[in-house]
């Protein structure tokens, strides 16, 4: 899972405790590293498993309740709660049969632009496939010249 802090709270830990029948010593988990600490040892029962800091994109959980949220739950209407668990399941099922695929991932650790050398943004510019400058570019400073912006005082008489 993510690094939300709700991920790792005291009350995760105490459920944890329970479910690994480990001892629950609320004065041992008083700090963050220290819960989280608890909820990734190994000789638990249940381990949890953090993705790395600003790696929520890995965690395919998160992944699904997107696709859950945009395709069932935006547009939802339910008039009560066997209608929509009627209406879960049929989406489940269909998404399963005509939907569900693995993942592809499409990053490849090249660095943003601020990890790109200026001179490939330069390249990049003069190709058209970048656009930085807040000067205009040629053409629209023959279409459109300059106008100045300073308030010309007004001639009276």
């Amino acid at each position: 899972m993510d690094n939300l802090n709700t991920h790792w709270s005291l009350d995760v830990c105490r459920v944890v405790a329970e479910l690994c029948r480990v001892p629950f010593v609320e004065a041992e988990l008083r700090t963050g590293p220290q819960r989280r600490a608890f909820l990734t040892d190994t000789t638990h029962q249940h381990v949890f498993h953090f993705t790395p800091t600003h790696g929520s994109w890995l965690n395919q959980v998160e992944l699904w309740f997107s696709v859950l949220g945009r395709r069932f739950l935006k547009r939802g209407d339910f008039n009560s709660m066997a209608e929509f668990e009627e209406r879960l399941l049929a989406f489940l099922d269909d998404y399963n049969k005509r939907h569900a695929h693995p993942y592809s991932w499409t990053y490849t650790g090249t660095p943003l632009v601020r990890g790109t050398p200026f001179s490939q943004t330069r390249r990049q510019q003069r190709k058209g496939r970048a656009w930085f400058s807040p000067r205009p570019m040629c053409f629209e400073r023959e279409l459109y010249p300059s106008r100045s912006y300073k308030r010309q005082a007004k001639k009276t008489g």
